[in-house]
């Protein structure tokens, strides 16, 4: 309550009821006080190593291999000669730019690093359920695109293993998002760039006129979770772990 409305309002209070209402109020502004101080607390300030490092660390981990992929689908579709996708091939490349800029607010070149080394080693726990995936989407475009050369199809599979990578570091942001804000006791801010969010839009933009089956497509929500559930669960590389997760060190958890 504003002190001018205060004020007004213990006027008319009788002076047994006034006491109350003067001591509730300053404890309502002391709780004020103490929320907005936890808001300004700083993330690493608070959640353990494990914690931020599960929250902050591993995304960017992931998002390497999204990057990885998307690199793929421009270079098989230059090599494919592919004209119309001239244009989305450049926006991937500017966006990459952007996304380099933004990071290297937070990290340095031993940080990334780390996080390029820790991607093979995601890449690798994870190869049983990208073998599974690929052989079913693959196996379903057949079906669609009958007609489809093998090189083509290729290409598609490039663009939905990149997608599913990023509906996967969505997911799982979200769940250790949910994690923290009971950790805090208040909403906290994504801790994921704007950039990694606008990639999957490009790159699904690759698909044109060749989607996949509905059914499969909402096979792949399974398939994101199923990889967000992974990356709770994956074990880094020790030697490759940076001392401290960067990427919010200086971020507030508002």
């Amino acid at each position: 309550m504003p002190e001018e409305m205060f004020e007004r309002v213990k006027k008319h209070l009788p002076p047994a009821e006034r006491k109350k209402f003067e001591q509730r109020h300053r404890e309502l502004n002391e709780l004020c006080a103490q929320i907005e101080l936890q808001k300004e607390q700083k993330l690493s300030e608070i959640l353990d190593t494990e914690t931020l490092m599960r929250f902050a660390y591993i995304p960017f981990v992931v998002a390497q291999l999204a990057w990885d992929y998307a690199d793929t689908i421009i270079d098989i579709a230059t090599l494919l000669r592919l004209h119309p996708t001239k244009k989305l091939c450049r926006a991937i490349r500017e966006l990459k730019r952007r996304y380099d800029n933004v990071r290297n607010e937070y990290t340095n070149y031993a940080h990334r690093s780390s996080e390029i080394d820790n991607m093979y080693v995601f890449e690798d726990g994870v190869s049983d359920l990208f073998s599974l995936y690929l052989k079913n989407i693959e196996f379903d475009l057949k079906i669609e695109y009958p007609d489809l050369d093998k090189e083509y199809r290729g290409y598609l599979l490039a663009i939905y293993q990149c997608h599913i990578v990023l509906q996967s570091i969505y997911r799982y942001a979200e769940m250790q998002k949910a994690k923290i804000e009971k950790i805090v006791g208040h909403t906290i801010g994504d801790v994921l760039p704007t950039e990694l969010r606008r990639l999957d839009i490009l790159v699904m933009s690759f698909v044109g006129d060749k989607p996949v089956s509905p059914k499969f497509a909402s096979q792949q929500k399974t398939y994101a979770q199923c990889l967000a559930n992974r990356m709770t669960l994956v074990e880094l590389n020790d030697t490759d772990k940076p001392k401290e997760c960067s990427t919010v060190a200086e971020i507030s958890t508002t």
